[in-house]
């Protein structure tokens, strides 16, 4: 892991964020010890993330649009072992806006214990042309609010 991500998810406070959804294990996120396969968790983020786009009206998740969000990075820290049947609360928090990126953190708990943290730098892009673009206004109220003041 390079020293930039690893600085990223150190700085990532314990606790539950502002935004948060149930995500239920699914037997099939098993791995052959038993518990959540470490592939799932990055799935669980972009959970977190599309049901957060929907709620906030600011990207359309029905249907494809000219531009949206991609992932340029993403850096994922595993805690605790979770084993089927659970259901984790997913927390997002926003901890950057720039022009045409933004980056959001993310805890996953299961009840009290945080069994991940992840950190993701997106893109706002054009799809057909492959271009970054600025990130749209209407974009950057709605993730204002849950954006994470530094300490």
């Amino acid at each position: 892991m390079a020293a930039q991500e690893k600085s990223k998810l150190s700085k990532i406070p314990l606790k539950k964020l502002n935004y948060s959804i149930q995500q239920k294990v699914s037997w099939s996120d098993l791995d052959a010890f038993a518990h959540v396969n470490h592939t799932k968790y990055p799935v669980y983020f972009e959970n977190a993330r599309t049901e957060f786009f929907s709620e906030m009206k600011v990207w359309n998740t029905e249907h494809i649009q000219p531009t949206g969000p991609v992932v340029h990075e993403l850096s994922v820290q595993f805690r605790s072992q979770v084993r089927f049947p659970a259901t984790l609360e997913v927390t997002i928090g926003i901890t950057a806006l720039g022009s045409r990126k933004f980056e959001m953190i993310c805890t996953m708990w299961n009840e009290n214990d945080c069994v991940c943290t992840a950190h993701g730098e997106f893109l706002w892009i054009h799809f057909e042309r492959g271009l970054p673009m600025r990130l749209p206004e209407e974009l950057v109220k709605a993730l204002k609010p849950y954006q994470l003041l530094e300490n």
